[in-house]
């Protein structure tokens, strides 16, 4: 059985191709040409698709669910807000740096992404607390 999703395309200003599966939040793919982008895309969601019936929550490895926060390293900013939306939470709003992160099941995020910044211990062990 194969499953047919939407893929949207969309130049950024640098002249990449960025494309996204509507329909699986947080896939998308950058690529020098459509082509590529598609292909990387698609590539993406044969990985990240969900057993059908089922919703799933990454797992997390047993190694960092023991570690305390006081032993997290503070990471830029700019990085976090990519893995979270890479694992579907989705930008409901956005003024300046502030915005508002929305994931189905979860409650919302309110956070400044500054790009050059870092985002210490006690605010990622908020992150992933939800």
């Amino acid at each position: 059985m194969s499953v047919v999703f939407r893929i949207e395309l969309e130049r950024e200003t640098d002249g990449r191709w960025i494309a996204e599966v509507v329909e699986l939040p947080g896939v998308l793919a950058y690529g020098v040409t459509q082509d590529d982008a598609i292909a990387h895309v698609q590539a993406l969601a044969r990985r990240r698709r969900p057993p059908q019936g089922r919703r799933c929550r990454p797992r997390v490895p047993e190694h960092l669910l023991r570690r305390r926060v006081s032993d997290w390293l503070s990471t830029r900013a700019k990085l976090v807000l990519a893995g979270l939306l890479r694992i579907a939470w989705q930008v409901e709003r956005q003024t300046g740096s502030h915005r508002v992160l929305i994931r189905l099941g979860w409650p919302n995020l309110v956070s400044a992404f500054h790009d050059r910044e870092e985002i210490g211990p006690r605010m990622l062990a908020r992150i992933a607390k939800g």
